[in-house]
């Protein structure tokens, strides 16, 4: 069995990013967190941008140019062909937002299917039985996570979403998204959508182009906690993820592995937590909003 390693030549310091949807604001704050946190442990970042999980594999190899000493790549997978390359080639492999059941890969996950029972239940607690959902397609893992959680405890209750509607992560498509779940003669009461750039499209579709008032005739939920969910003109209700706790950990793991080819690959999940703003109507008059 071959033992050559990383650690048998010399390292360039170089960690290559492969990340997709970078025109998502969730992506854009979270690449600057990974630059931030490389930089302060003495690496740098090799970005490399893709449209779709198909070109991840690619992406590597283009990386792999460079003689880069890890990888981080965001929401994607890599083929198992390329997970054997990079170990063979003693490179790291650290998934964000991703899991794998491939040895030898390290990944830090949000727990998405907690989020979307959180959101559930502070929906069915404002007293909400017409609930739609927004995500995206079905080949996406994150958004169908957040689904399962969703439906798992609506299930509960006796209930299911009774719109579903499909989007891109971009605020277009929830504002397209938002259009078409009014367009039919059963209107929803509660939105809850797998990220907060597509619950802001919606925002504005039923804010603004129909008219309806939020929370009053409308309860809506987004996940991430973008910066922009806090702006004074939303105040989106949204399940955070704890970046900067999130990828401290995934940089503390792959710079660990980069350092010591005898560290192993470990799977670490973070709880999301509920935010409480204005666009969730509350019944409990003493609920509290949490902007912590």
């Amino acid at each position: 069995m071959s033992t050559a390693r990383k650690d048998d030549h010399q390292k360039s310091g170089m960690v290559g990013v492969i990340v997709t949807r970078l025109e998502d604001p969730f992506f854009a704050h979270t690449i600057a967190h990974f630059s931030r946190n490389l930089q302060a442990q003495g690496w740098h970042m090799l970005l490399f941008t893709v449209d779709s999980q198909a070109q991840v594999d690619d992406a590597l190899n283009a990386l792999m140019q460079y003689q880069i000493d890890g990888v981080i790549i965001l929401s994607a997978l890599l083929s198992n062909h390329m997970t054997k390359v990079c170990r063979s080639k003693g490179i790291p492999v650290m998934l964000y937002n991703r899991s794998a059941a491939e040895s030898g890969v390290s990944s830090v996950v949000i727990d998405n299917r907690e989020g979307g029972r959180l959101a559930a239940d502070l929906l069915r607690e404002a007293g909400h039985d017409r609930i739609a959902f927004v995500g995206a397609d079905t080949e996406d893992e994150t958004s169908r996570e957040r689904r399962a959680g969703f439906e798992e405890r609506l299930r509960a209750d006796g209930l299911s979403p009774v719109q579903v509607e499909t989007g891109d992560y971009t605020f277009v498509s929830g504002r397209e998204a938002g259009l078409r779940l009014f367009a039919r003669s059963e209107r929803p009461d509660a939105v809850f959508c797998a990220s907060d750039v597509m619950a802001l499209g919606v925002l504005h579709a039923v804010r603004f182009e129909l008219g309806l008032r939020v929370p009053q005739d409308l309860s809506l939920i987004g996940f991430d906690d973008i910066p922009s969910a806090a702006w004074p003109g939303h105040l989106l209700t949204t399940i955070r993820q704890p970046i900067r706790r999130m990828i401290r950990e995934a940089v503390d793991m792959l710079v660990e592995r980069m350092e010591n080819s005898e560290a192993e690959a470990k799977i670490t999940r973070f709880p999301g937590s509920l935010i409480l703003r204005d666009t969730v109507r509350r019944i409990d008059t003493g609920q509290t909003k949490n902007e912590t």
